[in-house]
């Protein structure tokens, strides 16, 4: 079994060093694991760079733009996409800019996830061969596709513990990494009050070992099938089931949605007052879910087959946009000669 971690911080920085404690805790926990990891920001995505997938269903290749720039920048994208794939566990680990993630980390997953890693199709023709029965068929899917992978996160914020509003986003958009790979998070954490480089080392017991418990955690999981693996980590009351997080949107009457992962609940009052959220116990509009992810899937291909119909439509319409010119402001990257390689 590896573990991958993906470090979103400077080198040497607090996320690193909380990341490397969690991925050393989990290899001694279990000496069968194995771990490595990347430095996000030093992932090389060529600038305008085409996707790295022509179809969604294959394996991104290293594709280059026709601009000769392309050719001088190397494209890390597949490398990082198989590293994923192979991986059994991954840990992703992050300082928090104005928010939520810094946006490297949003960048890779835009490049190389999202609809490009989108298992639900695989899960959904393993699923209809089981039904299928004696006429099944042999399957021609990617078997990583629909191996069992857990997940942990740890965010770095530089804000007091007296102001949790500055974090609010950090780990909701830490599980929009993952959403299409169906990895069960088993554990997640936000460590606020370090801002300054190193500062995670100055109270190791709130930080390094709640880092390294994070790592046991995941080792104590990893391999284990989605339904089956268990949340390990801290939660709020009310919180959802899913992605165990208290991120609510008020909706009409006493209807909430939680905000990471899209899971419906209501509102309701208890006898000392207070209100909580009950939750959908069977969702199936939570990304977190297999029936989510095949209910927003099947979504947008409708979407996009109603769209495709009307394109013809206002065709002559774009072409006209296309021309409108309205001058672009000047950047060194694209007014500076370039070497011809």
């Amino acid at each position: 079994m590896h573990i991958l971690g993906l470090c979103n911080g400077s080198i040497h920085g607090n996320s690193e060093i909380l990341l490397k404690a969690a991925l050393k805790a989990a290899a001694a926990k279990d000496p069968s694991i194995t771990a490595s990891w990347i430095h996000v920001p030093s992932v090389s995505i060529p600038r305008n760079a085409p996707p790295p997938m022509q179809n969604p269903n294959i394996i991104p290749t290293q594709l280059r733009g026709e601009n000769s720039f392309h050719h001088l920048v190397a494209d890390d994208r597949a490398a990082v996409y198989e590293a994923i794939m192979d991986s059994d566990a991954l840990i992703i680990s992050t300082p928090i800019f104005s928010h939520q993630p810094a946006g490297t980390l949003k960048a890779l997953s835009d490049s190389i996830l999202g609809p490009y890693a989108d298992v639900s199709s695989a899960y959904k023709a393993v699923e209809e061969n089981r039904k299928a029965g004696a006429n099944a068929i042999d399957l021609k899917i990617d078997p990583r596709h629909v191996k069992p992978r857990v997940a942990a996160f740890i965010a770095v914020a530089g804000s007091s513990s007296l102001f949790p509003e500055q974090w609010t986003m950090a780990l909701p958009t830490m599980h929009l990494i993952i959403y299409p790979l169906h990895a069960k998070v088993i554990d997640q954490v936000v460590f606020p009050e370090n801002a300054n480089a190193g500062a995670v080392l100055i109270d190791p017991k709130n930080t390094v070992e709640r880092a390294q418990r994070l790592g046991e955690n995941v080792a104590s999981q990893i391999g284990k099938p989605f339904d089956d693996a268990k949340y390990l980590g801290t939660e709020e009351k009310g919180s959802c089931p899913y992605c165990h997080l208290l991120k609510i949107e008020f909706r009409q009457g006493n209807k909430v949605v939680c905000i990471a992962c899209g899971a419906d609940g209501q509102l309701v009052a208890e006898p000392n007052g207070d209100f909580r959220p009950i939750w959908d116990p069977d969702s199936n509009v939570s990304g977190l879910t297999l029936k989510g992810k095949w209910k927003h899937r099947d979504d947008i291909i409708a979407q996009l087959g109603k769209e495709r119909k009307r394109l013809p439509d206002v065709e002559t319409e774009w072409e006209k946009w296309k021309k409108v010119d309205i001058p672009m402001n000047s950047l060194p990257s694209n007014t500076e000669p370039r070497a011809n390689f």
